[in-house]
């Protein structure tokens, strides 16, 4: 299933994890209201859209596939790809595996990880040594993550999204940090049983996420993090060291604990045209915590690179 609106250049938005198309809303109304054509889908394992129970359907081979198909579908030729969490590492792979279809790519939160090794599997190196990445080796093990997070899917939600401000933290029983998920038993675990709510889900927001994950479960969105090798395998393969040629932007926040701003500093190594951008008080949630700062730099970069390419043409 996918949202569409407004005419004009197409742009794509690729959510993440664990979102949906309607993580993108408040960029869909400012985005098709500035000229474009906004494609926001649920990509593969989410909401509505098919949701294979393999994990092997989870490639980024295979998502990357779905995106060039959404695009055929449509009568597209290029598009601006712009992502978030996964999402972002989505369409900094589609610029490097479909650099036709790509005519930009805009990072939220997530930079560029181009493979700089290939004799180290990445998963093997987080099992020696997870920092903050303990969640996605949660995350690895099937079954028990989806049992936690299916339990009760507004707790879920009113949990993991939160705002970046002290106010809006949670209380807890015991030390919780993503470090810690697997001594801890759970992504979850210490955090109240009925969490207040946040302010980045109002009732509207939060009862949509509750009725699709309801729908299709957390297994297809997790199955993503159960993948690392095979896309590692993947990228040593066909785009080893590759590089970024399209007009690129990078958007960091100054308190994203999965992605500080300096996880993006090599980026220019390895991205030939990056434009940047930073929003120093929002945390990960960008779209949900500061989406009309976000929306003016989207736009602003837009402009300038929808601009350039066309009257490249002329």
């Amino acid at each position: 299933v996918l949202f569409r609106s407004g005419e004009g250049f197409p742009l794509v938005l690729c959510h993440g994890f664990p979102e949906l198309w309607y993580s993108w809303r408040s960029q869909i109304s400012a985005l098709s209201a500035a000229g474009y054509r906004v494609i926001a889908p649920d990509q593969r394992g989410y909401g509505e859209s098919s949701a294979p129970e393999s994990v092997e359907a989870y490639t980024m081979q295979h998502i990357c596939n779905d995106l060039v198909g959404l695009l055929d579908a449509l009568g597209i030729r290029q598009a601006v790809f712009i992502g978030h969490d996964w999402g972002g590492s989505v369409v900094w792979n589609m610029a490097v595996h479909h650099p036709s279809r790509v005519k930009a790519v805009a990072g939220v939160n997530t930079p560029m990880y181009p493979n700089v090794n290939n004799s180290v599997d990445p998963l093997a190196k987080m099992k020696s040594n997870p920092k903050i990445y303990d969640y996605q080796l949660y995350f690895v093990e099937e079954g028990t993550a989806e049992k936690e997070l299916e339990a009760d899917i507004s707790r879920t939600f009113r949990i993991l999204f939160r705002g970046s401000d002290p106010a809006e933290q949670l209380p807890t029983n015991q030390h919780v940090d993503l470090r810690n998920v697997r001594q801890r038993g759970g992504m979850l675990v210490g955090y109240p049983d009925d969490p207040a709510p946040s302010r980045l889900l109002d009732e509207a927001a939060l009862n949509y996420y509750v009725l699709q994950y309801k729908r299709s479960g957390f297994r297809g969105p997790l199955n993503w993090y159960r993948n690392i090798t095979a896309n590692w395998k993947w990228n040593c393969e066909t785009a080893f060291q590759a590089h970024v040629t399209q007009p690129a932007l990078m958007v960091t926040t100054g308190r994203d604990p999965m992605f500080p701003p300096s996880a993006s500093k090599p980026m220019e190594k390895y991205v030939a045209n990056l434009s940047r951008a930073h929003i120093e008080d929002c945390g990960h949630w960008t779209q949900l915590e500061k989406p009309d700062v976000l929306n003016d730099i989207l736009i602003r970069w837009l402009r300038k690179v929808i601009k350039c390419s066309l009257q490249s043409k002329m």
